[in-house]
């Protein structure tokens, strides 16, 4: 995760400025499995995240389901509407029990354009998520089922809060590399076998991970030494 995201949007505020736009959100709530919002919908309002975990998703026509990424405690989304006024792009699915700030476009749009920091913060975030997007249309279409899970394992071991997190199921990995369950359940597996990363109980260790981006970077045919995109 890029030093934007570490940074929480609600914290590059200053105190006056966050009391004043937090007068004009309200708290919504969200169980388990519901969608906050749905692709296509008309909404502008910016939600922060408060407890819980939610994921970004898109759905294909035959239902199969494309994860693009995990919501987590003061992360937000519904940003880019409130910029330029178009429809959801993806649905934000809980995947937890959870709780949310929903901000009005404009007092977003005002926080913005009154705070130098929080207008180079969201610059800042949209840029790292294009270099993201550009790395997942690349990993899909240039490598292997192999190699594009290990590309994923190396950014969930290197998040921040990758000690305390729930690790994905097999199925919600799957989702996110564009295969099934299966292919991912027989690598980890093979991982597992050379003492790569141990699993259990929702849980992943990384055993070796100078290993796997070793292994990456030969699928790349990149020098060992470099720093990689993940």
């Amino acid at each position: 995760m890029a030093d934007e995201e570490r940074r929480m949007f609600l914290d590059i505020l200053g105190s006056a400025k966050r009391q004043e736009l937090l007068s004009q959100a309200r708290v919504v709530r969200a169980q388990k499995g519901q969608t906050v919002s749905a692709r296509g919908e008309a909404s502008w309002d910016v939600h922060v995240v408060q407890e819980g975990r939610l994921e970004v998703v898109l759905y294909a026509a035959d239902g199969r389901e494309v994860s693009l990424r995990i919501l987590r405690p003061g992360q937000l989304f519904g940003e880019l509407g409130a910029i330029d006024d178009a429809v959801r792009s993806t649905s934000i699915v809980a995947t937890t029990d959870s709780r949310l700030l929903a901000i009005p476009q404009q007092a977003f749009r005002t926080a913005l354009s009154r705070s130098p920091e929080a207008n180079d913060w969201m610059l800042r975030r949209l840029t790292s998520q294009i270099r993201s997007l550009t790395d997942r249309v690349f990993e899909l279409s240039a490598l292997n089922v192999q190699a594009r899970l290990h590309c994923e394992l190396i950014r969930l071991a290197r998040s921040p809060d990758a000690a305390d997190s729930i690790a994905p199921t097999h199925a919600e990995l799957a989702n996110r590399i564009g295969t099934h369950r299966e292919a991912v359940t027989r690598e980890l597996n093979a991982l597992a076998a050379r003492n790569i990363i141990r699993g259990g109980r929702r849980r992943l260790e990384f055993l070796d991970l100078d290993g796997l981006e070793r292994e990456v970077r030969s699928s790349l045919r990149a020098p060992v030494g470099d720093e990689g995109w993940w």
